[in-house]
């Protein structure tokens, strides 16, 4: 899977080949066939391990306080969309969009529908709660994902304008979405 990934990354994935992935994993293309039957499977593989180990499942448990359960998960958020995986990804599926709208449908279910469900549940766990008041946590768990998805940083990473954010400036921008957020939903 490391190699995939770095293959994926650089080459695009129509730029690379199963046999490519073997040479460079140092595993016989059958051994690689008989895991993975293509380069979807793998390629939806990489994506669901990278979400994972950028935003764990334990990120959309709602322990703690309202601010403190927005912050966990707008600083996973965050990280994963500004760091140097998202920005290669997001660029890997923009080209192959064209050409392969089942990788782009893949991709949804195993990174953003995932968090996006995550988010939805957090946001329910509060309002029952009583931690924020709202009465549509959809809509919450919508404008709350706005926030940090829209933030600027993010934007300017997925151009190359800017270097991936530090883990202070990241924290200082969520701070400060999960205050503005919890102004309207206190």
């Amino acid at each position: 899977m490391k190699a995939a990934g770095q293959l994926f990354m650089r080459e695009g994935l129509q730029g690379t080949t199963m046999e490519q992935i073997a040479k460079e994993a140092n595993v016989s293309k059958l051994t690689l066939y008989r895991r993975y039957p293509d380069k979807n499977t793998l390629f939806t593989e990489i994506i669901a391990n990278r979400c994972e180990h950028y935003v764990p499942a334990a990120i959309f448990e709602a322990n703690g306080s309202a601010t403190e359960a927005l912050t966990r998960f707008g600083t996973a958020l965050l990280t994963l969309i500004t760091s140097e995986d998202g920005v290669n990804l997001s660029r890997v599926l923009t080209a192959e969009a064209r050409h392969n709208s089942d990788i782009c449908a893949l991709f949804f279910a195993s990174g953003p529908q995932r968090v996006k469900k995550g988010l939805l549940n957090l946001m329910e766990n509060l309002c029952s709660s009583k931690r924020i008041s709202c009465d549509n946590p959809t809509d919450a768990a919508e404008m709350f994902s706005a926030l940090i998805v829209g933030a600027d940083m993010n934007k300017q990473c997925s151009m190359h304008l800017r270097p991936t954010p530090s883990p202070e400036e990241i924290q200082a921008y969520v701070a400060r979405a999960v205050a503005f957020f919890l102004k309207a939903y206190k």
